[in-house]
């Protein structure tokens, strides 16, 4: 799992995974675990997601194409096309407000964000945080776009009503943009609960992935796949090592630790 990576780093992954891994899609990933069998899938392989649909995913498409792989993106679909930006990428809030805010009935942080940074979903700012239509559109045989609702809210703290058409809008606006039918669905930040996946599910989404740190068996449920989240500016030594999940595992652990 990525958000948004220079080239020069995820080139230096996408060459390590293709002598030791072989990339796949998502779409065979769930494919299998529906059907409760791997034996069409290589050992050591992977599907690559990349989340949110910022500017700078453009310029990994040469490397798309360089290394035939066909990652996932997953936008959000009110930010896409738009000058409007990202709530977390907000100037002016640290990381420790960021996830205060998190926390936030969905209202709330808004509030919060309005008085502090003067931040609204729908405002136009100059610059442009994620991608354009035209930027989509040429991605579009090497990237298999899919929803990661419309503004990037935490659903949780979301209301029903909210929560609804965050999921169910991002679906629609994805289908008429694009013309194809969504099957696979992010949840932002990683949160969910069991309203989420029934959401989800009642979408007509064939999976949702989590941020939930591991690999992904013929056991797991297809609305709560698992990931293993990479460091966008990783050097190759802590990219090898992010593979197998512990420096993630442990940063959660201590994180865990020290909100005790």
């Amino acid at each position: 799992m990525y958000h948004d990576p220079k080239p020069t780093v995820f080139a230096k992954h996408l060459n390590y995974l293709s002598r030791h891994w072989t990339v796949i899609s998502l779409e065979t990933l769930v494919s299998a675990i529906y059907k409760k069998d791997f034996s069409q899938i290589p050992p050591k392989s992977v599907v690559i997601t990349i989340d949110d649909g910022h500017a700078g995913n453009i310029e990994l498409l040469s490397l798309f194409k360089q290394y035939r792989v066909r990652p996932t993106l997953f936008v959000c679909t009110q930010i896409i096309g738009t000058y409007r930006h990202f709530w977390f990428k907000i100037a002016g809030q640290s990381k420790a407000e960021k996830e205060k805010r998190k926390r936030f009935p969905n209202a709330e942080r808004l509030a919060h964000l309005k008085q502090a940074t003067d931040f609204e979903p729908e405002k136009i700012y100059p610059d442009r945080q994620a991608l354009n239509i035209v930027e989509i559109k040429e991605m579009t045989a090497n990237v298999d776009f899919q929803p990661h609702t419309q503004f990037h809210p935490i659903l949780p703290r979301c209301t029903e009503t909210e929560c609804r058409q965050e999921i169910l809008g991002s679906k629609t606006d994805l289908e008429r943009l694009l013309g194809i039918e969504c099957s696979h669905f992010s949840y932002p930040n990683g949160d969910y609960t069991e309203r989420e996946i029934e959401i989800v599910k009642t979408a007509g989404f064939q999976s949702a992935r989590t941020t939930d740190i591991g690999w992904n068996t013929q056991r797991t449920a297809p609305y709560q796949l698992k990931t293993v989240p990479i460091t966008d500016d990783a050097g190759l030594a802590l990219f090898r090592a992010q593979l197998t999940t512990i420096p993630q595992r442990l940063g959660k652990w201590m994180n865990a630790l020290f909100k005790k």
